[in-house]
């Protein structure tokens, strides 16, 4: 009889052990779902220079998931320079 009752009580503990590793888990996922859930954008553009040189700038933070299409193609037609031999935009998850 008492090893039954020691059987038992190991299945317990380690399905209380399972339970809160799994419960600890989702926990520490869940700001990540949440940060993911508000879609929020920032719209970079990168330029390539005849030296060269390359660089990217943060163009507009806070781009709703909706408005990235009209962002980027307003960030391609906005920026026209002689020196730029190429540059592109390009979105970010915030």
């Amino acid at each position: 009889m008492l090893r039954l009752t020691t059987v038992n009580t190991r299945k317990a503990l380690m399905l209380g052990v399972l339970v809160a590793a799994l419960t600890a888990l989702i926990g520490f996922q869940a700001p990540g779902l949440a940060a993911q859930g508000r879609g929020l954008w920032s719209i970079v553009i990168h330029f390539q220079y005849q030296d060269g040189f390359e660089f990217d700038y943060v163009l507009e933070r806070g781009v709703a998931t909706k408005d990235v299409g009209a962002a980027l193609a307003e960030c391609g037609r906005s920026h026209w320079t002689g020196s730029v031999v190429h540059y592109h935009c390009y979105p970010i998850p915030e």
